[in-house]
């Protein structure tokens, strides 16, 4: 039997335990049906992320719109970074999100954008966050309800706290780069991770990483792939939950997208390198592969 197939073996059986953490229905993805049924919960939260306009046009009753630059905060030097505690207890206080809230994040891009607000809830340790499969056109598709009613939410006093370890810093990734126990996930294009299509001051890829790009998760109407077949991709390329598991691409918004997959799998040790390559590109300090 070959490594490869051991991992894969190895990734199931661990999937065969993971539990709640690896179910749909009320899990980290919900399908539009169990949205629909819940709608009117208590504490529940939707939130949308298609573009403004699309949201004024029709959007899922009850749901706040965020804009994916909300989510994030700009760096002079290039990319985003994580909002601090201070500006997330803002946000999530305007969106009428509070400790206990079930949040639903959609959008119209195959979970890309909710992803990156999946990422930074998870970081900071909300406890109940999950995406709607195939967003608002999943929606559409199952002929469910939609408003042009602004959503009017009261506002909420929360104040998330970061979870250091599901965060890396470029010096990190450096020291861990020859650990065995460390697997590091690119999820940007091919040509990015070979340094063909540049978009820092060097290409290529953070040494010891394997590419798998983001849009893989993906089946071609915009739905995530079954488990079985997520698992078998990234164990293939020996991302296996017995490690932990570093995201990055460009600025984590994509790597945010594989995150939220790994999340979803149980994989029990994940880390965002939020900076991601629009940091390590940029700085000479740091070794580089192609």
């Amino acid at each position: 039997m070959t490594r490869v197939r051991i991992a894969a073996l190895a990734t199931v059986l661990w999937l065969g335990l993971a539990g709640p953490a690896a179910a749909q229905g009320g899990g980290l993805l919900v399908d539009a049906g169990w949205l629909h049924a819940h709608l009117n919960d208590a504490d529940l939260r939707v939130v949308d992320m298609t573009d403004a306009k699309d949201y004024r046009r029709g959007h899922v009753p009850g749901a706040v719109h965020l804009s994916l630059e909300a989510a994030r905060v700009k760096v002079a030097a290039g990319g985003y970074r994580l909002p601090t505690a201070d500006e997330l207890a803002r946000l999530v206080g305007d969106l009428g999100i509070g400790p206990d809230t079930h949040v639903v994040i959609y959008d119209d891009s195959g979970g890309l954008d909710a992803a990156r607000f999946f990422f930074t809830l998870d970081v900071f340790g909300h406890r109940a966050v999950s995406i709607l499969d195939g967003g608002i056109a999943a929606w559409r598709r199952g002929k469910l309800p939609l408003t042009i009613e602004t959503a009017r939410v009261a506002r909420t006093a929360y104040r998330p706290v970061l979870l250091a370890d599901r965060v890396a810093s470029a010096e990190w990734v450096r020291e861990h780069l020859t650990d065995a126990t460390v697997a590091l996930l690119d999820a940007r294009t091919a040509a990015e991770y070979a340094g063909q299509d540049v978009r820092a001051r060097r290409g290529g890829h953070v040494p010891g990483s394997v590419n798998v790009e983001w849009q893989q998760n993906l089946r071609p109407d915009g739905t995530f792939k079954s488990r079985e077949e997520l698992s078998a991709m990234y164990a293939a390329q020996a991302v296996t939950p017995d490690k932990t598991v570093v995201t990055y691409c460009q600025t984590h918004h994509r790597a945010a997208h594989s995150y939220f997959v790994l999340r979803l799998l149980g994989y029990p040790r994940l880390v965002g390198y939020d900076r991601s390559w629009s940091e390590w590109g940029n700085r000479d300090d740091l070794p580089i592969a192609r």
